[in-house]
């Protein structure tokens, strides 16, 4: 999905029950959401393999099919948005639906295994199957310089527990499980190497604060750990070779919710 057509999304999600007529505030009821904030995109691991053979040159050896391939990836911090529909309950739950979305850009990648052994060190020639040459870079060099960024959309069911402190300030704490979609591009120094999207099960775990302004209205702070049950999978480009990309972020939020009465 683009990023316009996520956004839209969340904003008709939210936008849904804003024609609800607004009668008078009780505690049960409906509300609406939105937030922003931070991503913070944990390392990912990423495992894959050959998916064919690729020959020997003159200058290196051959690539046999099914050699394990392997190297990892820091990210920058990115940022989020989120958009939420939900039912408050007078016993301190609440029922939600979200829509997610956050990018993040890479930092770098390091430590390309190739059958186990680290090539960082190797002409980058190794890659492409070009002549090696002492003036090329080495694979280390060219991938450090990351490139490329992962951006997620995620549709979610959650459920909070509102602890009831007698004042406007509640804590609260929540969890939620739904299908998120990853878009990864990875561009080291410029060089189209992989990019994919497929949608997997995420759940994600919550925990933050609300302030009471008013009976209709509120501010919320949160924190949220969400990750992929698996890991996403993507095609090289310049290789023959699959590879699954780990999704886990801790995201810091902060927004608005407002409520309607039944």
């Amino acid at each position: 999905m683009k990023l316009n057509k996520k956004l839209c999304l969340i904003a008709a999600g939210t936008a849904a029950v804003a024609a609800f007529p607004t009668a008078a505030m009780a505690d049960e009821g409906v509300y609406v959401g939105i937030g922003a904030g931070v991503s913070l995109p944990g390392d990912s691991k990423n495992r894959g393999a050959f998916t064919g053979a690729v020959p020997a040159t003159d200058d290196f050896g051959a690539i046999p099919n099914g050699t394990p391939l392997a190297w990892d990836t820091d990210f920058d911090t990115g940022f989020a948005l989120s958009g939420q529909v939900g039912y408050k309950f007078n016993n301190g739950f609440r029922l939600e639906v979200e829509a997610a979305y956050s990018r993040y850009d890479v930092g770098s990648h390091f430590d390309l295994l190739v059958g186990g052994a680290n090539i960082d060190g190797v002409d980058s020639a190794v890659l492409t199957r070009g002549p090696a040459n002492p003036a090329n870079p080495t694979v280390g060099a060219v991938i450090a310089d990351g490139q490329g960024r992962v951006s997620n959309f995620g549709l979610f069911a959650n459920v909070f527990y509102d602890i009831d402190t007698g004042t406007a300030f509640k804590p609260y704490i929540g969890a939620g499980a739904g299908v998120n979609w990853v878009d990864v591009d990875f561009r080291p120094s410029g060089v189209e190497v992989g990019s994919g999207n497929q949608a997997g099960i995420a759940y994600q775990l919550m925990a933050g604060a609300s302030y009471e302004l008013s009976p209709r209205a509120e501010l919320f702070g949160q924190y949220t750990y969400r990750a992929n049950g698996n890991r996403a999978d993507i095609d090289l480009d310049l290789l023959p070779a699959t590879l699954g990309i780990q999704n886990h972020q801790s995201l810091l939020t902060a927004g608005v919710r407002v409520k309607f009465g039944n």
